[in-house]
Order: structure tokens, then sequence, then C-alpha cells
């Protein structure tokens, strides 16, 4: 096999390259198998040991990365076991599924364990690696996979959160609120570098880039798990009692990190010399809470949105004033959704109609103009699709 192959490469005394061992690595980070994390864990400590006399085995970035996936499939296999394991039950007759369900108890709730496990072991590699690895390095692969650390590490625990929805537990440490927490805390591993002054331009373009694509993941797993719960009969009765959905229950949280988001990147950007990619990654950011902010139903909550559209369209503002060139976006989709919000949570006509207009003329200024000069050179807004 391809893994004896790379064992007799380790033991000749032939050059050998980091990247002979890169297939392996992948191949283990992607199985699914349980043992799967274990194996990537082993590869790399082997690497390490190999690097004192052969620097260049050293495991970059990538293979340590690779730990976190392993751990985030592990999570995979497990829930596509929960699904095929639910559909055969379902189909059984009433005495068998009776006995099954018995059976299968302690599996499940092994296989939960396993999946909020799996969560913190996610966890526990992303603050092992963070900040020391990024401090260490400029280079651009660091950023893809820091990004990818912190990706799976925010999907991992929306994975536990989510599954404490089909197979609740009695365990505080193993329910949905306690995930949702693990994740909100892995926003803060950033306050430290969101406070600091960044002396090279291009690491601060990284950090902003790495940031918001964080945030917008979270605000994206906090979403689903409120749609989960749309899908779940018993908890949406639950959740209906309160009103509110858990992007609401956690919206200070969001709050913040959109306005420590905004904090840095005017801090270290006041020039607008942003990349297309951090505008998009900027752009994805506010779709995603826009999106999170559908749920909201109860008039009491709708300044929470007000607010939060306000806040956006500032920063869309100032960007466009800052900015003098560059590669046009087409954001009307954030400005729609900010429309269909305010029709939606606004309930008295008045004030409907005040933020509406509000919205229609914070969008204005990125309307496409006869005169080319006159158009903004940041994002274009399709005026028809609005209105």
């Amino acid at each position: 096999t391809a893994e004896e192959w790379a064992k007799r490469a380790v033991t000749s005394s032939s050059p050998t390259r980091l990247k002979t061992f890169h297939p392996i690595i992948a191949a283990w980070a992607l199985s699914q198998f349980e043992r799967a994390p274990h194996r990537v864990t082993e590869w790399n400590r082997q690497l390490v040991a190999m690097s004192a006399s052969k620097p260049h085995l050293k495991p970059d970035l990538n293979f340590l990365s690779a730990q976190i996936i392993a751990w985030k499939n592990v999570q995979a296999g497990i829930m596509t076991r929960l699904g095929e394991r639910k559909e055969l039950s379902s189909s059984e007759d009433d005495l068998t599924s009776e006995t099954v369900d018995s059976d299968d108890e302690s599996k499940i709730r092994r296989d939960v364990e396993t999946i909020f496990a799996s969560a913190q072991s996610c966890k526990q590699l992303l603050e092992k690696f963070y900040p020391n690895e990024l401090n260490s390095t400029q280079d651009t692969n660091a950023l893809k996979a820091f990004t990818s650390m912190f990706t799976h590490t925010i999907q991992a625990w929306g994975c536990a959160s989510r599954v404490t929805l089909l197979y609740p537990t009695s365990s505080v440490l193993l329910d949905t609120s306690h995930g949702v927490d693990e994740m909100l805390k892995i926003a803060r591993l950033f306050d430290d570098k969101l406070g600091a002054d960044e002396s090279e331009e291009e690491h601060a373009q990284h950090m902003l880039r790495l940031v918001g694509t964080s945030y917008a993941e979270i605000a994206s797993q906090l979403y689903q798990i409120d749609s989960d719960v749309d899908s779940d009969a018993e908890t949406r009765y639950e959740s209906s009692i309160s009103g509110r959905t858990i992007f609401l229950e956690k919206f200070s949280h969001i709050e913040r990190m959109l306005r420590d988001y905004d904090f840095y990147s005017r801090k270290q950007f006041s020039q607008g010399m942003f990349t297309p990619e951090s505008k998009s990654v900027r752009h994805r950011l506010y779709k995603e809470v826009l999106q999170g902010c559908a749920g909201v139903t109860l008039p009491a909550d709708c300044g929470h949105v007000v607010r939060v559209c306000k806040l956006i369209m500032d920063n869309l503002s100032w960007q466009e004033e800052q900015c003098q060139d560059g590669v046009q976006e087409d954001i009307t989709e954030i400005f729609v959704d900010m429309a269909l919000l305010a029709g939606t949570v606004v309930k008295v006509p008045d004030e409907r109609m005040y933020v509406l207009t509000a919205i229609h003329n914070n969008a204005s200024r990125f309307f496409k103009r006869k005169k080319s000069f006159e158009t903004s050179s940041y994002a274009t807004v399709d005026r028809a699709a609005l209105v």
C-alpha cells in the first residue's frame, strides 16, 4: 500500500520529499474512519522526528490542519451512519422498531459523545496552532491553512449543536447550547489580533480575510441550527414559546463580530486599499448575518435588525468613499435582503417606510449612472431589482 511504501521511504537513505506523504495524510483525513485523526497525528509526529536531521520534512500548516479535517470528517461519517440507521428504523414494523430503538440507544449515545469529543479535539488543535504558527509566517498558503482550521472547527461545533436536536441527551455538555457557546468562543481568539496594529499590510489583509471568513461561518452555522430547529416538531414548539431563534438569542455576539471586523478594517486600511478577495469576504459576512436575521418575528426585536442594517449600510458607504478604483462587485442581494427584512419585521407603516427609504437612499450611491465617472468604483446595485 501507499502507507507501507512511505514507511520504507522513511527508513531508506534515498532523498525523500515532504510531498511524498501528502496523499497519505489527505487520504486519512478524508476517510471518515474514527482512527483517522490518530493516524494523521502519528504521521506528523514521525515527520517532526525526521525533520531533526532532514529539516525539509518538517510538517507545514497544511499537514497540521489535516488533523482538524480528520476529526471533522469523523463527525461526517457518524452523521451519515445515524441518518441511515434512522431510515432503517422507520422502515421496520412496530415490534421490530421497538427492539431496534432499545438496542441502538447506547450506540446513539456513544455517537453523540464522539461528535462532541471530535469538536473538542478540533478546538484544542486550533488553540495549539493559533496564533503561534501564524506569527511565524506571512505566507499566503498559511492563510489558507488557518482558514481551513477555523472553518472546520466552527463547522464541527455546528454539527455537534445540531445532532442533539435529533438525539437529545440529559447532559449539559452534550446539548445545543454548549455547542453554540463553544462556537462563539472561537470568535474571541481574534481579540488580541484585532486590537493590535499590523506593520505589514499583506499580513493585515490576511487577517482581515481570516477573521471575516470565520465570522461569516459562525453566522451561517447559527442559521443552519435554527433551520434544524424549525424542521423538528418538538423543538419548534419549544422555540415558539419564546418566539426567539438561537441566532437572535446570540445577537449581541453577532453584532460585536460585525463591529470588531469593521473597526479592524478601518484602522488598518484607512485609505480603503482592499483586495477583491477581502471585499468578497466582507459581502459574504453581511449576507450570512442578514440571512440569520430573517428568523426574527417578534416586533419587539425589530430594533436589532434595523440597527444591524444601519451598521452594514454605514460600512458599505465608508468603503465606497475610500475606494478609488478596483473590481466592482454586485451587492444588490445585500440591499434586497435588508429591504425584505424591513418589510417583514417593521410593523408600523410609517416606521417601515422610513427604513425602506433609508435603504434605498444608501443603495442609490451604487446605482449605475449614464456617465461612468459618476458610477461607484466599489460596487454596483441593480436599481430595478431593489425597487
